[in-house]
C-alpha cells in the first residue's frame, strides 16, 4: 500500500502555450465575449445568473504508482483551436500539493484515491489579470472529441507508456479531498479539501465547445477566507487568491503494471453566481457540510444516502461518463435533479393543478443501477407550503396546490377576450412547496422545496356550502362576505344560485365579479367551466354599484331600485344573463365606457322623469342579444308622462354603439332617446334596434335629435309599432348647427307600424333641420294605421340635406278625418331657403286613406329649394308609374329635377 505522499511543485512556465491569448491592456484583459462556436449558457430556474463559461484546462496527472508519489501539471488542452470554450482565456493555475493512497485488494476491492490542489489566480492562462471578480471559480468535467469513452479522461498510459485499457475511463470517480487514515485503515477527509460540486443536469448542459459538460466538478476556495470565495480582479502577478483541490479514485487493477500510471483530466471553466457547498458520498458519515454551508451562507447539495437534516438541494447523482443523454457511470444513487424546479404560477386561492407531465417528476432523471438495468419506480409525497397552502401530492408528482388565504394581492387584473382573465404585474408573494421523493431501491430526498409565485387573487362563492375562507377548495357562502374580503384589482367568482342581500354590491376599483354561467379562465388555465348563472338579488338598493374598471360576467343582477350604477366608471366589461331594476334602472351609468353584453335588460321605473336606461357621457358598446324569442331581451317600462324615457342614449363627446334585440319597450313618453348635450357634441351613436316590441309610447318609439356637429348610424329593422294613443313610431328630428358638414346613415327597414288613426301621429316622421345632411333607406315598412301621414320626409330651417332611398313600403289606414297622405316628402316649409331633398320611390304601395285631395303621395317643395326625383320621369306620374299606381299631389312651388340619390353606407 502506497501511504500518503506530498510533493510541492513550482511551475514558472505554466501553460505557456496559451500566449496566442492577447490582452486589450498591458497587465489586465476584459472577459471575452463568446467565441466562434458558443452560444450563451441560459440560467437554470432557481438562478440569478447561468455560469460563465472562461475557456478549457486540462490537469495532467502522472506517476500515479512512482514511489515518491504523482505529479501534477495544467494545461490548455491542444487540438480544439476553434471548438468555442479553447479559444477563450482559461484561468491561471499552479500546483501546489498532490497525493495518492491506496486501499483494498487488488483485483477485488483495491481502490487508489489521488488528489492534486492546485492555486488559482484570477488571470489567463497565459497570465493576463481579469478586471472583474470571480465567485465560486469552478472547474467542470468535460468531455471532448479527444478523451476517452465519452469521459474527461484522456492519455490514459500505463509505467511503460503503453495506453491502459480504455475501460478503466468511466471507472474513474471524482471524490472530496481525501488522505489515509491510519487508525481505521480507510480514507479519511482531507482537511480543508471538501471541493467537490455537483449539479443538476441542466445547470451544466448549456455548456458549448465541449462534447458534453458532467453536472460535477471542483470549486475553488479564497486561501485567506472561509466565509467568501471571491478572487478579486486585476490581482497582482503573484497573487494566487484562491485554491481547488481536484480529488479521484479509480479501481487497482490485479497486476500494477496494468494500472494507468499517468493520465489527463478536461475541465471547462466557469464563473458561477450560485454559492453552493457539495456533501460528497464520503462525507456522509462524519463530514462538516453544514458548517461550510454556514460560514459561505451556501446553498447545501447531497445525493442519494445523505442524512442531512437541514433542507438541501437533493442533487440524488451525477452522470460521470456517457455520452450526452445517456450514463455509463455516476456517483450518488439512481435518480438525478435534472434541472432546478421551474417557479409554479399560482392565483392566491384558486388550486393549481397539474398532470404528470407538468408535475415535480419532470425535474428529475431516473436511471438503472447499473446500464441496461431495470429502471426503479420514482415516488413523490407533499407537506403543504412554507406559508401555510394546501398541497395534495400524488405519486407522480402531480400535485394541486392552493395557496395560503389572502395570498397574492397587488397583481394587476386584465380582462381579455371571451371574458377571460389575466393577473400581472405586482410583487407575488413567494411561497414553497415542500416535498420529497423516494426510488423504489431506497434512494431518498426528503425536505425539498420548489418556488411557487402567488400572483392575484379569486374569492370564491358558493351558497350550497358552509361558510369557508373564501378559497377555490372552501368558499365563502354569502356575496357580503367576498366582498368584504377582496381588495382592488381582485376576482370574485360566484358559483350558480340565488344570492339575496340587503345592501348594494359595492365593488372596488378594478375588480372583477363572475358568475358561473361564465366558464372561470384565469392566466390561461381554465379553473371552472361554465355552468348556470347565478343571480345577485339585492333587497335593499341597487344591485351593483361600480367602481372604477369593473367587470361583470356570467350572473344576473337584480336590485329593489337600480340594477347597475355608477358615475366616473372607467369602463365597465362584461356578459350578463339579466339586469333587472325592480323600482328604478336597469342601467342608470354617467361618464364612463361600456362594453357589456347582457340577454336581456328589466326596468320597471314609474317615477317622474324616470328612465329604465340611462346612458350619459358614456361611450362604448351595450348590446342586448335576447335569446331567440319575442321578448326575450327584457322589458323597459316607465310612465307616460313627458320627462320619462325607456332608454336614455346621450354620449356627449363619446363614441357609443347600442344593439337592441328582441325587447319590449313600452308605456314610456319616449320609448328609445338619442338627445346629445348640444351643438358642441363630438361624441357619435350607432344605434341598431332590431326584433323588438314598441308599444303604447306616447310621444315616441324611437326619437333621435343629433345636434352636433357628428355622423352617426341608426338600423331599425324587424320591429314592430303599436300605439293605442297619439306618439310616433320613428322620429328623427336632426338639428344641426349652421356650417355643419355631418353625414348621419340610417336603414329603417321591414318593420310593422299600427298606430293610433286619431292624433296627429306619424309612424316614420324624418326631418334634417338647418344644416348637415341624412341619408336613409326606408325599404319594406308596413303601416296599416297612423294619425297624420304614413310616412314623412322633410328638409327645413336652413341648407339641410336628405337623401331618401324609398322602396318597397306598404302605407295604409283606416278613415279618419285627421288623416293625410300616406307618404308626405317635403323640401322646405319655409320660402328662401335652400334646403335639398332628394328621393328615389320605387315600388311603394301607398293608399290615402281619405278622398281627393288625399292622396298616396304628397311632395312638397317651396321656393329656393331643391326637390331631386331618382326615377325614369322625375314628375309626379312618373312616382305614380313606378309605385304600383299611388296617386300624387303637389304642393307649393314644385319644380323637381333628375338626379341619382346617395344611399347610406
Amino acid at each position: 500500500m502506497n501511504r500518503h505522499a506530498t510533493i510541492l511543485l513550482t511551475m514558472s512556465a505554466l501553460l505557456a502555450s496559451c500566449a496566442r491569448h492577447t490582452a486589450t491592456m498591458p497587465g489586465a484583459a476584459p472577459e471575452a465575449p463568446p467565441a466562434p462556436g458558443t452560444t450563451p449558457v441560459t440560467a437554470q430556474p432557481g438562478r440569478s445568473q447561468p455560469v460563465h463559461p472562461l475557456g478549457l484546462v486540462t490537469v495532467n496527472f502522472s506517476g500515479l504508482t512512482a514511489p515518491s508519489g504523482p505529479e501534477v501539471s495544467a494545461s490548455v488542452p491542444g487540438g480544439l483551436t476553434g471548438s468555442g470554450l479553447a479559444d477563450l482565456g482559461s484561468i491561471q493555475l499552479r500546483a501546489a500539493s498532490s497525493g495518492t493512497f491506496t486501499t483494498g485488494t487488488r483485483g477485488v476491492d483495491g481502490v487508489r484515491y489521488l488528489y492534486a490542489t492546485f492555486l488559482v489566480r484570477n488571470a489567463t492562462a497565459a497570465g493576463t489579470a481579469y478586471t472583474t471578480p470571480r465567485q465560486n471559480l469552478t472547474l467542470i468535467a468535460a468531455s471532448t472529441p479527444s478523451t476517452l469513452n465519452n469521459t474527461p479522461f484522456s492519455s490514459l498510459k500505463r509505467f511503460d507508456g503503453s495506453d491502459a485499457d480504455p475501460t478503466i475511463a468511466p471507472l474513474i470517480q471524482p471524490t472530496t479531498g481525501l488522505t489515509f487514515d491510519p487508525r481505521t485503515g480507510r480514507p479519511g477527509l482531507l482537511s480543508g479539501a471538501q471541493d467537490l460540486q455537483v449539479y443538476a443536469e441542466n445547470e451544466v448542459a448549456g455548456i458549448s465547445g465541449v462534447t458534453r459538460a458532467f453536472p460535477f466538478g471542483f470549486v475553488t476556495r479564497n486561501r485567506t477566507r472561509t466565509d467568501s470565495r471571491t478572487l478579486n480582479a486585476n490581482p497582482g502577478s503573484s497573487a494566487f487568491d484562491g485554491v481547488v483541490t481536484v480529488a479521484l479514485k479509480l479501481p487497482l487493477q490485479a497486476n500494477v503494471a496494468d494500472d494507468p500510471y499517468t493520465f489527463n483530466m478536461t475541465f471547462a471553466v466557469v464563473d458561477d453566481s450560485l454559492t453552493r457547498v457539495t456533501e460528497s458520498p464520503e462525507e456522509q458519515v462524519g463530514g462538516d457540510v453544514a458548517a461550510r454551508a454556514t460560514a459561505l451562507g451556501a446553498q447545501v447539495a447531497v445525493l442519494c444516502g445523505s442524512t442531512y437534516s437541514g433542507t438541501p438541494l437533493f442533487i440524488g447523482s451525477a452522470t460521470t461518463a456517457g455520452a450526452p443523454g445517456t450514463r455509463a457511470a455516476h456517483i450518488g444513487g439512481d435518480v438525478a435533479l435534472k434541472s432546478l424546479p421551474t417557479a409554479y404560477a399560482a392565483t392566491g386561492n384558486t388550486t393549481l393543478s397539474t398532470n404528470s407531465a407538468s408535475g415535480l417528476g419532470r425535474f428529475y432523471s431516473v436511471y438503472p443501477p447499473t446500464p441496461g438495468g431495470a429502471t426503479p419506480t420514482l415516488t413523490f409525497t407533499g407537506n403543504g407550503s412554507a406559508r401555510g397552502g394546501i398541497l395534495n401530492m400524488n405519486a407522480d408528482g402531480s400535485f394541486a396546490f392552493t395557496s395560503r388565504v389572502g395570498d397574492g394581492a397587488g397583481a394587476t387584473l386584465t380582462r381579455n377576450a371571451a371574458d377571460t382573465f389575466t393577473f400581472s404585474g405586482g410583487t407575488p408573494t413567494a411561497d414553497t412547496l415542500r416535498y420529497g421523493l423516494n426510488t423504489s431501491t431506497g434512494c431518498t430526498g426528503s425536505n425539498q422545496a420548489a418556488p411557487v409565485n402567488v400572483n392575484g387573487r379569486v374569492w370564491f362563492v358558493n351558497g350550497a356550502g358552509g361558510s369557508g375562507d373564501g378559497r377555490q377548495s372552501t368558499p365563502f357562502n354569502t356575496v357580503s362576505a367576498a366582498q368584504t374580503a377582496s381588495g382592488p384589482n381582485d376576482l370574485i367568482y360566484i358559483a350558480s344560485g340565488t344570492y339575496s342581500q340587503p345592501t348594494t354590491f359595492t365593488l372596488k376599483n378594478a375588480q372583477a365579479t363572475v358568475g358561473a354561467g361564465t366558464a372561470l379562465t384565469v392566466n390561461g388555465s381554465t379553473l371552472l367551466t361554465a355552468a348556470t348563472a347565478p343571480l345577485l338579488q339585492v333587497t335593499g338598493g341597487a344591485g351593483v354599484t361600480l367602481a372604477s374598471n369593473n367587470t361583470l360576467t356570467g350572473l344576473s343582477v337584480q336590485g329593489s331600485t337600480d340594477g347597475i350604477t355608477g358615475t366616473n366608471f372607467g369602463t365597465l366589461n362584461g356578459t350578463l344573463t339579466q339586469v333587472r331594476a325592480s323600482n328604478g334602472l336597469a342601467l342608470n351609468l354617467k361618464n364612463g365606457t361600456v362594453n357589456l353584453t347582457s340577454t336581456r335588460l328589466d326596468a320597471a321605473n314609474p317615477a317622474t322623469n324616470g328612465r329604465g336606461v340611462n346612458l350619459e357621457q358614456v361611450g362604448g358598446t351595450l348590446t342586448v342579444t335576447g335569446s331567440g324569442s319575442a321578448g326575450s331581451g327584457g322589458t323597459i317600462q316607465t310612465a307616460a308622462s313627458a320627462g320619462n324615457i325607456g332608454i336614455h342614449l346621450q354620449p356627449d363627446t363619446a363614441n357609443l354603439t347600442v344593439n337592441l334585440n328582441r325587447m319590449v319597450v313600452q308605456q314610456n313618453h319616449v320609448g328609445v332617446q338619442f338627445t346629445p348635450f348640444g351643438t358642441a357634441s363630438t361624441g357619435t351613436l350607432n344605434l341598431s334596434v332590431q326584433d323588438s316590441s314598441f308599444q303604447n309610447n306616447t310621444a315616441s318609439s324611437v326619437y333621435l335629435n343629433p345636434t352636433g356637429n357628428t355622423s352617426n348610424t341608426y338600423l331599425i329593422r324587424n320591429n314592430s309599432f303599436t300605439h293605442a294613443g297619439t306618439g310616433n313610431g320613428v322620429t328623427y328630428e336632426a338639428q344641426r348647427p349652421t356650417g355643419s358638414t355631418s353625414v348621419d346613415h340610417g336603414r329603417i327597414q321591414n318593420n310593422t307600424l299600427s298606430l293610433s288613426t286619431s292624433g296627429n301621429a306619424n309612424p316614420i316622421d324624418l326631418a334634417q333641420r338647418v344644416a348637415g345632411s341624412a341619408r336613409f333607406e326606408v325599404s319594406g315598412n308596413t303601416i296599416t294605421s297612423y294619425g297624420l301621414y304614413g310616412m314623412q320626409f322633410r328638409t327645413m330651417d336652413g341648407a339641410a340635406r336628405m337623401d331618401v332611398i324609398l322602396t318597397n313600403n306598404n302605407v295604409s289606414s283606416p278613415a279618419h278625418p285627421n288623416n293625410l297622405d300616406g307618404i308626405a316628402l317635403t323640401s322646405s316649409t319655409t320660402s328662401g331657403q335652400g334646403n335639398f331633398l332628394c328621393v328615389k320611390p320605387i315600388g311603394n304601395t301607398s293608399v290615402a286613406p281619405n278622398p281627393a285631395p288625399i292622396s298616396g303621395f304628397r311632395l312638397r317643395q317651396l321656393l329656393g329649394s331643391t326637390f331631386q326625383i331618382d326615377t325614369a320621369a322625375p314628375s309626379s306620374a312618373g312616382v305614380t308609374a313606378v309605385n304600383n299606381g299611388s296617386t300624387v299631389r303637389l304642393s307649393g312651388t314644385f319644380a323637381p329635377v333628375a338626379g341619382t340619390c346617395q344611399a347610406p353606407n
